[in-house]
């Protein structure tokens, strides 16, 4: 038999709640007018249609920071580089974007694309690190299980 647990309804989870939504619109919006933009039917900046975007990290930004971080698993105090680093390298390669597309080509698109390849190789290089964290030494063995209980858990 289930039994389901009725929660109070706290400002804190209606806070949560609506910052989702807010993200999701923002997402939303910049889809739209992305959209818009490419079939010609509005004539608005690249900045404009990129703002609802930049204001969806801030918002997941301001969500991240203000939540308590989840507890590591066995006593590992760190956090994988690439999720760390995903948003300033994403809002990097936007605003590149935004500066190639305004027609000033003023940015080669090699050096608009550098950010996205660095976030791909700093991920290369932390899942090797990982990957070679979990191999046993010699006489050690591992099951699988113990494995995917210590890969980190990355938002």
């Amino acid at each position: 038999m289930l039994v389901q647990r009725r929660g109070v309804m706290s400002w804190r989870r209606v806070a949560k709640s609506l910052q989702a939504l807010v993200a999701h619109a923002f997402l939303f919006s910049f889809t739209l007018l992305l959209a818009l933009k490419l079939d010609h039917a509005v004539t608005y900046s690249w900045w404009v249609i990129f703002a609802p975007l930049w204001l969806f990290h801030a918002v997941v930004a301001r969500g991240r920071f203000s939540l308590p971080a989840p507890s590591a698993p066995h006593d590992r105090h760190w956090a994988p580089f690439h999720a760390i680093m995903a948003t300033p390298f994403l809002v990097a390669f936007e605003l590149l974007l935004c500066i190639h597309l305004e027609n000033s080509y003023v940015v080669n698109l090699k050096i608009v694309f550098l950010p996205l390849l660095a976030f791909e190789i700093a991920i290369l290089v932390d899942n090797i690190r990982m990957c070679r964290a979990l191999m046993p030494g010699d006489e050690e063995s591992m099951t699988d299980e113990v494995i995917w209980e210590t890969l980190p858990v990355s938002f």
